[in-house]
């Protein structure tokens, strides 16, 4: 048996998202997220570098890298350590990018692919659970105290994008503007 359970399988299907740690070559930590997680085997995670060359050049320096990954609701997860290793143009590459545009049904435009051999895994807990009794009770009691939030949330984005719509939209360049061109047309934006 590999190091990755059903139940981390079952954390990291749900969520899709992780935040990955790796330490730059002056020794600063580096914190990403990943929206593209995914489990590879028994003994390995994976996800696609889209928009990350921080991230690749990290870790073409020291391999050495962290993956948190928690499922909102239930506020509970894992946190993956192992090595990484970059595949570009391979069947490795391939498959993986395969995988994910049939899960999703888009495409991007993936640079690489970082293949992790998880070493060790360790469990997170929230300390909300200090006060809840169980998993249902906390997503039920996150679900209340997040949604007025997120409704909050999409009526400010949409102010944002009907604002910079009608000001100079095509003049910006922050991430928001680049990531919106990448899922519209599927081709990224350099500078």
């Amino acid at each position: 048996m590999g190091v990755i359970t059903a139940d981390m399988r079952a954390v990291i299907q749900a969520a899709h998202l992780c935040f990955a740690a790796t330490v730059t070559p002056d020794g600063l930590p580096n914190l990403s997220p990943k929206g593209t997680i995914r489990v590879w085997d028994d003994d390995h995670i994976f996800f696609l570098d889209i928009a990350s060359p921080g991230t690749r050049a990290n870790l073409e320096k020291n391999a050495f890298i962290e993956v948190n990954v928690v499922e909102q609701l239930s506020r509970r997860g894992y946190r993956f350590f192992g090595k990484a290793t970059i595949h570009r143009d391979d069947d490795i590459f391939r498959e993986a990018t395969q995988r994910i545009y049939g899960e999703e049904g888009a495409r991007y435009p993936v640079e690489a692919l970082v293949l992790i051999a998880v070493e060790r895994a360790e469990e997170v807990v929230s300390p909300g659970y200090i006060h809840t009794r169980s998993e249902a009770q906390m997503r039920t009691a996150w679900r209340l105290q997040t949604f007025p939030a997120h409704r909050r949330f999409r009526a400010a984005s949409a102010t944002r994008r009907q604002s910079s719509t009608s000001s100079t939209s095509s003049a910006r360049t922050g991430p928001t503007t680049r990531c919106s061109a990448i899922c519209r047309r599927g081709t990224a934006i350099r500078r």
